[in-house]
């Protein structure tokens, strides 16, 4: 059993096969740029079926530089994007990538919407940091320093879905230790330590969803 205090020692949290304990990952979080949290996470997903101005100007906190162009190709793309498939509430633990039909694929044509058609300079990174504030709990952010630090484990996940057709699978991949993490009890426990914590900065970290925690964590190691 994993508790906070005496046992929290034994709990460690895992990416990409490397372990963190939980006071390394709580003082990760404390370093963590609380004007990112407050500006870009806290304010919670916008209008269900839309993009807005006002989020596209909330990912420039994480450094997403879409142009005045690009924000407004996100805006006239969203408007017959097929988000009544995926709730905002999916989570990315129940994108089951062996499951055809169910929330994995829906949320691949959500994301194949916009990647399609995106025009030059618009890539993973940006995509994925509009879709993360529209779906956090389902939508990883991929930029670049996540892509190089999951790359191996993401071919390792193609190659358990053969029937996907991909190279890399960097949902799978980030899935994987998003369910290893809550199955040992590691990131329920980095969670609580979080809410238990004197900083306000650090205990509004705790209401992120599982996937940015293990995106802040990804950013600490890689």
């Amino acid at each position: 059993m994993n508790r906070v205090g005496g046992e929290a020692a034994a709990t460690v949290l895992v990416i990409v096969g490397r372990s963190i304990d939980i006071d390394t990952a709580v003082a990760a979080a404390h370093g963590y740029p609380a004007v990112t949290v407050a500006r870009y996470d806290l304010p919670g997903p916008g209008p269900a079926r839309l993009i807005t101005a006002d989020e596209i100007a909330r990912t420039h906190k994480v450094r997403s530089r879409i142009s005045h162009a690009q924000r407004d190709w996100f805006i006239r793309s969203a408007v017959d994007a097929p988000w009544a498939a995926v709730p905002i509430e999916a989570q990315l633990v129940d994108a089951d990538p062996n499951l055809g039909g169910e929330l994995y694929d829906r949320a691949e044509a959500l994301y194949d919407h916009f990647r399609t058609v995106a025009p030059r300079h618009v890539g993973v990174a940006k995509i994925s940091k509009v879709l993360h504030l529209k779906r956090p709990g389902l939508f990883p952010i991929l930029d670049s320093k996540v892509m190089a630090f999951y790359r191996p484990h993401a071919r390792a996940a193609a190659a358990r879905y053969p029937h996907r057709g991909r190279r890399a699978m960097f949902w799978a991949a980030i899935r994987d230790d998003v369910c290893t993490n809550l199955d040992n009890g590691a990131l329920p426990l980095f969670r609580c330590r979080l809410a238990q914590s004197e900083s306000e900065q650090v205990r509004r970290i705790a209401s992120l969803t599982d996937v940015r925690l293990l995106d802040l964590l990804t950013w600490a190691v890689a």
